[in-house]
């Protein structure tokens, strides 16, 4: 370790030409994405890094992008600190980059509660970044995003976790149903931190003294720099959104609200993206693991609907008056051809004289001589009797094959 920390320091000297230090520390915070140390000298102190990781290395590229562009005027618009680039220097395959390090304590962002003083400054500090003018962007070369770019970003996530079939289909309907969701993209891009979280955040006396990682400095959705706080709880995000309406003169944002635990959800598809990218089980496991938790508190909220109670005789009755009287929409004719049993069935009466005493006995007696007739007709046999087909055949009606 002592050997890594004096070839950091190297590297530092080699990174900031006439740098004098006079003591070195490693710096442990980095994580494994960074090898680091701290410089001291006589004047301030400064931290040297070199990324371990590909990942890292793009990172740190970004950062050094970010923080080239924020000029001296748009640091002075923000509440709190931000690192300076002071050089680079080759670092065999890849390159150490020379910032100057900024003192500040972390926080555990489930510490943090509705009521907490911290609670304003963090909505402070928002506030100001998302109120830079886009200028700082176009000048400095970073990504600018529309409303429709982010949209297109975000569904590309949501395929590719799609694609790896790990993805609960229950997830999937939902992530699916607010990016079709047209008036949820309705928004104005703004410069946002793009990596604005606990981890990038050092504060001191219940305030943000500084703020690290500048990769994602860029013109975007504001929601995405707001949805870690659901980490800490709904109540502890609507505190800070509150105060970062007043700050920031916008109104709270139902649609914001819902980008941002739109976003909160898709780190873990990011995380599940990264596993399947480095063929890392554990973390494929870890990722399943979390969609899964993230399915049953879907299932909680759309829980069965709760029974009534049965209505009492005094309620019933009272439900009766209420039932609202319901109007024939029948028309007249449609009226009259449902209540006309003739006409239904094919017989129209409607024409036809009653009979006299006399046509109605004629009538009877007509009636009953047919039925005796069809009575007799019934006893006869089906084929009628006929000699000619029971007498037998003489020799000479017979063919002459067939005589005896």
């Amino acid at each position: 370790m002592a050997t890594l920390t004096l070839t950091l320091a190297a590297l530092a000297t080699s990174a900031v030409p006439g740098l004098v230090a006079v003591a070195v520390r490693p710096h442990h915070t980095s994580g494994d994405a960074f090898a680091a140390a701290i410089l001291t000298t006589p004047d301030d102190e400064i931290i040297v890094s070199v990324p371990r990781t590909q990942q890292a290395e793009t990172t740190q590229s970004a950062s050094t992008l970010g923080l080239a562009a924020l000029t001296d005027g748009a640091r002075a618009e923000l509440p709190f600190a931000v690192p300076r680039s002071l050089g680079m220097t080759r670092a065999g395959a890849t390159r150490a980059v020379a910032t100057t390090y900024l003192q500040g304590s972390r926080f555990d962002v489930s510490d943090l509660s509705a009521d907490a003083i911290l609670i304003d400054s963090i909505a402070e500090s928002l506030a100001a970044i998302h109120s830079l003018p886009r200028s700082v962007a176009q000048q400095g070369g970073l990504v600018e995003r529309s409303a429709r770019d982010q949209r297109l970003l975000v569904t590309r996530i949501v395929d590719r976790a799609q694609a790896t079939r790990y993805l609960p289909e229950t997830v999937h309907a939902r992530w699916t149903e607010a990016l079709e969701a047209a008036e949820l993209w309705d928004f104005e891009p703004r410069m946002v931190h793009g990596s604005f979280n606990a981890d990038a955040l050092l504060i001191d006396d219940d305030r943000i003294v500084g703020v690290l990682d500048w990769s994602g400095l860029s013109v975007g959705d504001p929601a995405s720099d707001v949805s870690w706080l659901f980490e800490a709880g709904d109540d502890v995000f609507d505190a800070v959104m509150g105060r970062y309406a007043k700050r920031s003169g916008v109104g709270e944002s139902a649609t914001m609200r819902s980008r941002a635990s739109f976003y909160h959800e898709l780190e873990i598809a990011k995380w599940l993206l990264h596993g399947v990218d480095t063929h890392d089980a554990e973390v494929i496991d870890d990722a399943v693991a979390m969609l899964d938790r993230l399915v049953d508190r879907l299932s909680l909220l759309d829980g069965p609907v709760p029974s009534r109670d049965a209505l009492g005789e005094a309620a019933a009755m009272d439900l009766l008056t209420q039932t609202p009287t319901v109007t024939d929409r029948l028309s007249d004719t449609a009226a009259f051809e449902a209540l006309d049993e003739d006409r239904m069935f094919g017989f129209d009466t409607d024409f036809i004289e009653p009979l006299t005493a006399e046509d109605a006995d004629a009538a009877e007696a007509a009636q009953s001589q047919s039925a005796a007739e069809q009575a007799a007709h019934d006893e006869q046999p089906t084929e009628p009797h006929d000699e000619m087909l029971t007498a037998p055949l003489s020799d000479d009606e017979l063919p002459r094959s067939q005589r005896s």
